[in-house]
């Protein structure tokens, strides 16, 4: 059974486009505290530390992403946009685990993807 005590990270990945541009990118869903403020598990923020930390990128790009929008259209947008903003990660916050999932089926065709990795560690191995 899955416990999310055992999650320590989620999997960052770059966006590249065609130009030569790339951005890094986290997908999380949305999720609030008890005072009904958004939140983020602590995989996600343990994530964005180490993004920041592998790639020098020095700030968030917040998209949340709801269930209605046309992926196609708005995702892209996000990612485009953060391309053109110096040290930018890109936190996608979708409304449903269905919304990540076709998300990240749009990033595939519309990006090249890679994980983000940590070079210490791939020495490591």
């Amino acid at each position: 059974m899955f416990n999310e005590e055992d999650m320590k990270f989620v999997p960052a990945y770059y966006a590249a486009n065609g130009k030569g541009q790339r951005v890094p990118f986290i997908v999380s869903l949305m999720m609030v505290d008890d005072q009904n403020k958004a939140a983020l598990p602590p995989a996600v923020s343990a994530s964005i530390d180490r993004t920041l930390s592998i790639t020098g990128t020095e700030g968030v790009a917040f998209a949340n992403i709801y269930n209605v929008e046309p992926l196609d259209i708005v995702v892209p947008a996000h990612v485009d946009r953060a391309m053109t903003i110096l040290g930018a990660l890109v936190l996608f916050r979708c409304q449903s685990p269905e919304t990540a999932e076709n998300l990240m089926g749009v990033m595939n065709q519309a990006y090249t993807l890679t994980l983000v990795k940590d070079q210490r560690s791939d020495a490591d191995d």
